[in-house]
Protein backbone atom coordinates (compact mmCIF):
# COMPACT_ATOMS: atom_id res chain seq x y z
CA UNK A 1 0.00 0.00 0.00
CA UNK A 2 1.31 3.44 -0.97
CA UNK A 3 1.27 6.01 1.88
CA UNK A 4 0.18 9.48 0.78
CA UNK A 5 2.44 12.45 1.68
CA UNK A 6 -0.29 13.99 3.80
CA UNK A 7 -0.69 10.81 5.79
CA UNK A 8 3.06 10.65 6.48
CA UNK A 9 3.17 14.26 7.66
CA UNK A 10 0.15 13.67 9.91
CA UNK A 11 1.82 10.59 11.41
CA UNK A 12 5.05 12.49 12.10
CA UNK A 13 3.09 15.26 13.79
CA UNK A 14 1.27 12.75 15.99
CA UNK A 15 4.53 11.05 17.01
CA UNK A 16 6.28 14.33 17.76
CA UNK A 17 3.26 15.61 19.68
CA UNK A 18 3.21 12.43 21.73
CA UNK A 19 6.92 12.68 22.50
CA UNK A 20 6.61 16.32 23.49
CA UNK A 21 3.59 15.59 25.67
CA UNK A 22 5.40 12.69 27.29
CA UNK A 23 8.46 14.84 27.95
CA UNK A 24 6.39 17.66 29.41
CA UNK A 25 4.39 15.26 31.60
CA UNK A 26 7.45 13.50 32.98
CA UNK A 27 9.07 16.81 33.75
CA UNK A 28 6.19 18.37 35.65
CA UNK A 29 3.84 15.71 36.96
CA UNK A 30 5.65 12.40 37.35
CA UNK A 31 7.90 12.73 40.38
CA UNK A 32 10.25 9.94 41.28
CA UNK A 33 10.01 8.71 44.91
CA UNK A 34 13.47 10.01 45.79
CA UNK A 35 12.54 13.48 44.55
CA UNK A 36 9.10 13.68 46.13
CA UNK A 37 10.13 15.41 49.35
CA UNK A 38 11.98 18.18 47.54
CA UNK A 39 9.57 18.77 44.66
CA UNK A 40 8.30 22.34 44.53
CA UNK A 41 9.26 23.03 48.16
CA UNK A 42 10.53 26.51 48.90
CA UNK A 43 12.16 27.46 52.19
CA UNK A 44 9.67 29.62 54.15
CA UNK A 45 10.47 33.31 54.34
CA UNK A 46 9.36 33.49 57.98
CA UNK A 47 9.29 30.96 60.81
CA UNK A 48 6.00 30.34 62.62
CA UNK A 49 4.65 27.19 64.30
CA UNK A 50 3.52 26.11 60.82
CA UNK A 51 6.87 26.62 59.12
CA UNK A 52 9.38 25.39 61.68
CA UNK A 53 12.20 23.48 59.96
CA UNK A 54 11.16 20.16 61.51
CA UNK A 55 7.94 20.49 59.48
CA UNK A 56 9.75 20.74 56.16
CA UNK A 57 9.28 17.75 53.85
CA UNK A 58 13.00 17.77 53.09
CA UNK A 59 13.67 16.57 56.65
CA UNK A 60 12.05 13.19 56.03
CA UNK A 61 14.72 11.13 54.38
CA UNK A 62 13.62 7.53 54.84
CA UNK A 63 10.65 5.20 54.83
CA UNK A 64 9.46 3.36 57.97
CA UNK A 65 11.57 0.35 58.92
CA UNK A 66 10.97 -2.95 60.68
CA UNK A 67 13.80 -3.55 63.16
CA UNK A 68 12.04 -6.12 65.34
CA UNK A 69 13.88 -9.45 65.69
CA UNK A 70 12.78 -11.76 62.91
CA UNK A 71 11.66 -14.47 65.33
CA UNK A 72 9.87 -12.12 67.75
CA UNK A 73 6.29 -12.92 68.70
CA UNK A 74 5.84 -9.39 70.01
CA UNK A 75 6.93 -5.98 68.79
CA UNK A 76 6.05 -2.29 69.04
CA UNK A 77 4.59 -0.21 66.23
CA UNK A 78 5.45 3.49 66.46
CA UNK A 79 2.25 5.12 65.28
CA UNK A 80 2.92 8.76 66.12
CA UNK A 81 6.18 10.52 66.99
CA UNK A 82 5.06 14.13 67.05
CA UNK A 83 4.36 16.79 69.66
CA UNK A 84 2.10 19.88 69.68
CA UNK A 85 4.04 21.41 66.77
CA UNK A 86 1.80 21.00 63.66
CA UNK A 87 4.16 18.72 61.77
CA UNK A 88 2.28 17.19 58.81
CA UNK A 89 4.71 14.26 58.70
CA UNK A 90 4.41 13.24 62.36
CA UNK A 91 1.14 12.21 64.00
CA UNK A 92 0.62 12.79 67.71
CA UNK A 93 2.22 10.44 70.26
CA UNK A 94 0.86 6.91 69.97
CA UNK A 95 2.35 3.43 70.01
CA UNK A 96 1.06 -0.12 69.99
CA UNK A 97 2.49 -3.27 71.52
CA UNK A 98 1.52 -6.22 69.35
CA UNK A 99 1.67 -9.53 71.21
CA UNK A 100 0.39 -12.75 69.68
CA UNK A 101 -1.22 -10.66 66.94
CA UNK A 102 -3.22 -8.49 69.38
CA UNK A 103 -2.62 -4.73 69.90
CA UNK A 104 -2.32 -2.76 73.13
CA UNK A 105 -2.10 0.99 72.56
CA UNK A 106 -0.04 3.52 74.50
CA UNK A 107 -1.34 7.11 74.24
CA UNK A 108 -3.73 8.46 71.63
CA UNK A 109 -2.31 11.56 70.02
CA UNK A 110 -3.72 13.51 67.12
CA UNK A 111 -4.27 11.31 64.07
CA UNK A 112 -4.13 7.90 65.76
CA UNK A 113 -6.81 6.45 63.47
CA UNK A 114 -4.93 7.55 60.36
CA UNK A 115 -1.57 6.53 61.78
CA UNK A 116 -2.88 2.97 62.20
CA UNK A 117 -3.74 2.98 58.50
CA UNK A 118 -0.36 4.46 57.61
CA UNK A 119 1.47 1.73 59.51
CA UNK A 120 -0.61 -1.00 57.86
CA UNK A 121 0.07 0.45 54.42
CA UNK A 122 3.83 0.55 55.05
CA UNK A 123 4.18 -2.76 56.88
CA UNK A 124 1.51 -4.78 55.08
CA UNK A 125 0.40 -8.24 56.15
CA UNK A 126 2.37 -8.07 59.40
CA UNK A 127 -0.18 -5.58 60.77
CA UNK A 128 -3.34 -6.19 58.77
CA UNK A 129 -4.72 -8.82 61.14
CA UNK A 130 -3.21 -7.35 64.31
CA UNK A 131 -5.07 -4.08 63.73
CA UNK A 132 -8.38 -5.70 62.73
CA UNK A 133 -11.23 -3.36 63.66
CA UNK A 134 -12.57 -5.46 66.53
CA UNK A 135 -9.12 -5.84 68.08
CA UNK A 136 -8.84 -2.10 68.75
CA UNK A 137 -9.76 -2.32 72.42
CA UNK A 138 -7.08 -1.54 75.01
CA UNK A 139 -5.54 1.91 75.52
CA UNK A 140 -3.11 3.09 78.22
CA UNK A 141 -2.62 6.84 78.73
CA UNK A 142 0.62 8.18 80.25
CA UNK A 143 -0.67 11.65 81.14
CA UNK A 144 -3.53 13.96 80.30
CA UNK A 145 -1.88 16.56 78.10
CA UNK A 146 -3.95 17.27 75.01
CA UNK A 147 -1.34 16.05 72.54
CA UNK A 148 -1.43 12.56 74.10
CA UNK A 149 -5.21 12.30 74.46
CA UNK A 150 -6.94 14.22 71.68
CA UNK A 151 -7.15 11.04 69.60
CA UNK A 152 -9.31 9.24 72.19
CA UNK A 153 -12.65 10.22 70.55
CA UNK A 154 -11.34 8.93 67.22
CA UNK A 155 -10.05 5.71 68.82
CA UNK A 156 -13.50 5.06 70.29
CA UNK A 157 -15.84 6.23 67.55
CA UNK A 158 -14.19 5.80 64.14
CA UNK A 159 -13.93 1.99 64.38
CA UNK A 160 -17.63 2.00 65.35
CA UNK A 161 -18.45 3.65 62.03
CA UNK A 162 -16.83 0.65 60.33
CA UNK A 163 -18.99 -1.83 62.27
CA UNK A 164 -16.68 -2.49 65.20
CA UNK A 165 -18.63 -3.96 68.10
CA UNK A 166 -15.82 -3.87 70.67
CA UNK A 167 -16.15 -1.31 73.43
CA UNK A 168 -12.86 0.26 74.48
CA UNK A 169 -11.04 -0.33 77.78
CA UNK A 170 -8.87 2.60 78.86
CA UNK A 171 -6.41 3.09 81.72
CA UNK A 172 -4.72 6.33 82.72
CA UNK A 173 -3.86 8.68 85.58
CA UNK A 174 -6.60 10.18 87.77
CA UNK A 175 -8.86 12.27 85.56
CA UNK A 176 -8.94 9.71 82.73
CA UNK A 177 -12.35 8.34 83.71
CA UNK A 178 -13.84 11.83 83.81
CA UNK A 179 -12.28 12.69 80.45
CA UNK A 180 -13.71 9.58 78.79
CA UNK A 181 -17.15 10.18 80.30
CA UNK A 182 -17.15 13.71 78.86
CA UNK A 183 -16.03 12.41 75.46
CA UNK A 184 -18.88 9.90 75.35
CA UNK A 185 -21.35 12.58 76.42
CA UNK A 186 -20.05 15.02 73.80
CA UNK A 187 -20.67 12.59 70.94
CA UNK A 188 -24.03 11.22 72.10
CA UNK A 189 -25.81 12.70 69.08
CA UNK A 190 -23.29 11.14 66.71
CA UNK A 191 -23.91 7.66 68.12
CA UNK A 192 -27.67 8.21 68.28
CA UNK A 193 -27.75 9.20 64.60
CA UNK A 194 -25.81 6.08 63.60
CA UNK A 195 -28.19 3.90 65.60
CA UNK A 196 -31.39 5.44 64.24
CA UNK A 197 -30.30 5.89 60.62
CA UNK A 198 -28.48 2.59 60.23
CA UNK A 199 -30.32 0.48 62.82
CA UNK A 200 -27.07 -0.29 64.63
CA UNK A 201 -26.78 -1.24 68.26
CA UNK A 202 -24.65 0.77 70.66
CA UNK A 203 -22.06 -2.03 70.89
CA UNK A 204 -18.65 -0.67 69.93
CA UNK A 205 -19.46 2.98 70.66
CA UNK A 206 -18.67 2.85 74.36
CA UNK A 207 -15.67 2.81 76.64
CA UNK A 208 -14.87 2.13 80.27
CA UNK A 209 -11.98 3.98 81.89
CA UNK A 210 -9.99 3.26 85.03
CA UNK A 211 -8.02 5.85 86.97
CA UNK A 212 -4.64 4.41 87.94
CA UNK A 213 -3.87 5.64 91.44
CA UNK A 214 -1.21 3.22 92.67
CA UNK A 215 1.94 1.82 91.12
CA UNK A 216 2.09 -1.83 90.18
CA UNK A 217 0.19 -4.30 88.04
CA UNK A 218 -2.87 -2.70 86.43
CA UNK A 219 -3.78 -5.19 83.68
CA UNK A 220 -2.95 -8.69 82.50
CA UNK A 221 -4.29 -11.24 80.06
CA UNK A 222 -2.87 -14.16 78.10
CA UNK A 223 -0.70 -11.81 75.99
CA UNK A 224 0.63 -9.04 78.22
CA UNK A 225 1.23 -7.85 81.75
CA UNK A 226 1.05 -4.07 82.18
CA UNK A 227 2.56 -2.28 85.17
CA UNK A 228 2.32 1.43 85.95
CA UNK A 229 5.00 3.62 87.53
CA UNK A 230 4.72 7.21 88.73
CA UNK A 231 6.84 9.76 86.86
CA UNK A 232 7.43 13.52 86.85
CA UNK A 233 6.21 15.83 84.09
CA UNK A 234 5.89 19.53 84.79
CA UNK A 235 3.36 20.34 87.51
CA UNK A 236 1.21 17.27 86.86
CA UNK A 237 0.34 15.54 90.11
CA UNK A 238 -0.09 12.29 88.20
CA UNK A 239 1.85 11.04 85.18
CA UNK A 240 2.78 7.48 84.38
CA UNK A 241 5.27 5.21 82.68
CA UNK A 242 4.21 1.73 81.61
CA UNK A 243 6.11 -1.53 81.58
CA UNK A 244 4.61 -4.11 79.23
CA UNK A 245 5.81 -7.69 79.57
CA UNK A 246 4.98 -10.15 76.79
CA UNK A 247 5.92 -13.84 76.57
CA UNK A 248 9.19 -13.01 74.80
CA UNK A 249 10.05 -9.32 75.35
CA UNK A 250 9.73 -6.38 77.76
CA UNK A 251 8.91 -2.84 76.63
CA UNK A 252 8.88 0.40 78.65
CA UNK A 253 7.02 3.58 77.73
CA UNK A 254 8.09 6.74 79.52
CA UNK A 255 5.54 9.16 78.11
CA UNK A 256 6.75 12.71 78.65
CA UNK A 257 8.84 13.61 81.66
CA UNK A 258 12.15 14.02 83.40
CA UNK A 259 14.40 11.65 85.32
CA UNK A 260 12.53 9.80 88.08
CA UNK A 261 12.86 6.59 90.04
CA UNK A 262 9.59 5.45 88.52
CA UNK A 263 10.97 5.85 85.01
CA UNK A 264 14.09 3.89 85.94
CA UNK A 265 12.04 1.05 87.45
CA UNK A 266 9.72 0.91 84.45
CA UNK A 267 12.73 0.51 82.15
CA UNK A 268 14.78 -1.84 84.34
CA UNK A 269 16.39 -4.55 82.18
CA UNK A 270 13.74 -3.99 79.49
CA UNK A 271 14.44 -4.71 75.85
CA UNK A 272 13.44 -1.19 74.73
CA UNK A 273 12.52 2.10 76.37
CA UNK A 274 10.37 4.34 74.17
CA UNK A 275 11.08 7.86 75.41
CA UNK A 276 10.93 11.50 74.47
CA UNK A 277 13.92 13.83 74.74
CA UNK A 278 14.84 17.48 74.32
CA UNK A 279 18.02 19.19 73.20
CA UNK A 280 20.26 20.94 75.70
CA UNK A 281 22.64 22.48 73.17
CA UNK A 282 19.78 24.12 71.27
CA UNK A 283 17.84 25.53 74.22
CA UNK A 284 18.69 29.17 73.25
CA UNK A 285 16.61 28.65 70.09
CA UNK A 286 13.57 27.16 71.88
CA UNK A 287 10.38 29.09 70.98
CA UNK A 288 8.95 28.60 74.47
CA UNK A 289 9.93 28.42 78.13
CA UNK A 290 10.91 32.01 78.90
CA UNK A 291 12.76 35.10 77.71
CA UNK A 292 16.26 34.08 78.77
CA UNK A 293 18.27 30.90 78.32
CA UNK A 294 18.18 30.21 82.05
CA UNK A 295 14.40 30.64 82.16
CA UNK A 296 14.04 28.28 79.22
CA UNK A 297 16.25 25.66 80.86
CA UNK A 298 14.33 25.87 84.12
CA UNK A 299 10.96 25.52 82.39
CA UNK A 300 11.75 23.04 79.65
CA UNK A 301 13.83 20.71 81.82
CA UNK A 302 10.93 20.45 84.27
CA UNK A 303 8.86 18.92 81.48
CA UNK A 304 11.27 17.07 79.20
CA UNK A 305 14.39 15.00 79.61
CA UNK A 306 17.74 16.31 78.28
CA UNK A 307 20.49 13.99 76.99
CA UNK A 308 22.48 13.78 80.24
CA UNK A 309 19.40 12.67 82.21
CA UNK A 310 18.35 10.17 79.54
CA UNK A 311 21.84 8.68 79.76
CA UNK A 312 21.40 8.45 83.53
CA UNK A 313 18.14 6.53 83.06
CA UNK A 314 19.87 4.18 80.62
CA UNK A 315 22.78 3.58 82.98
CA UNK A 316 20.68 2.99 86.10
CA UNK A 317 17.94 0.92 84.48
CA UNK A 318 20.25 -1.14 82.26
CA UNK A 319 17.60 -1.04 79.53
CA UNK A 320 19.04 -2.65 76.40
CA UNK A 321 18.06 0.02 73.86
CA UNK A 322 16.16 3.29 73.49
CA UNK A 323 13.80 4.48 70.77
CA UNK A 324 13.21 8.24 70.63
CA UNK A 325 9.76 9.68 70.04
CA UNK A 326 8.33 13.18 70.63
CA UNK A 327 11.78 14.64 69.87
CA UNK A 328 12.43 18.33 70.48
CA UNK A 329 15.48 19.81 68.82
CA UNK A 330 15.90 23.56 68.40
CA UNK A 331 18.37 25.38 66.16
CA UNK A 332 18.72 27.98 63.46
CA UNK A 333 16.47 26.90 60.57
CA UNK A 334 19.41 26.33 58.24
CA UNK A 335 21.13 24.08 60.81
CA UNK A 336 18.19 21.80 61.59
CA UNK A 337 18.53 18.06 60.87
CA UNK A 338 16.08 15.29 61.73
CA UNK A 339 18.71 13.24 63.57
CA UNK A 340 20.49 16.15 65.25
CA UNK A 341 19.08 15.28 68.68
CA UNK A 342 20.17 11.67 68.27
CA UNK A 343 23.69 12.88 67.46
CA UNK A 344 23.67 15.19 70.49
CA UNK A 345 22.67 12.33 72.79
CA UNK A 346 25.43 10.13 71.42
CA UNK A 347 27.99 12.93 71.84
CA UNK A 348 26.88 13.28 75.45
CA UNK A 349 27.99 9.71 76.10
CA UNK A 350 25.06 7.39 75.41
CA UNK A 351 26.17 3.77 75.34
CA UNK A 352 24.22 1.09 73.54
CA UNK A 353 21.70 1.24 70.71
CA UNK A 354 19.49 4.31 70.40
CA UNK A 355 17.21 5.10 67.45
CA UNK A 356 15.37 8.15 66.15
CA UNK A 357 11.97 6.84 65.06
CA UNK A 358 9.42 8.04 62.54
CA UNK A 359 5.76 7.17 62.17
CA UNK A 360 5.27 3.60 60.99
CA UNK A 361 8.50 2.10 62.36
CA UNK A 362 8.47 -1.31 64.05
CA UNK A 363 10.88 -2.28 66.84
Amino acid sequence: MTRQPGQFAFTVILVLTGLLASTAWSGTAVIQPDDYAKANFETPKSITPYTLPENWPTQFDRAPVDLAPKNADSFVVVLGTGNPIPNPYRNGPALAVVANDYPYFIDAGEGIWRSIAEAVLWQGDKLQDAFAINKLKYLFITHLHEDHTIGIPSFILNPYKFHATTDKVIFGPPGTRQMVEHILAAWTQDVHEMMTSHKWTAAGSGATATDVVDQGLIFSDENVKVEAFKTKHGSFEHSLAFRVTTPDRVFAFGGDGIYSKGLVEAARDADILFMEAVTEEGIPYAPWGGDTVEQKKQTIFSYHIPPRELIRVKRESKVKSIVLIHEQYYSKPEDYRREALLDEINRAGMEGPIYSSIDGDIY
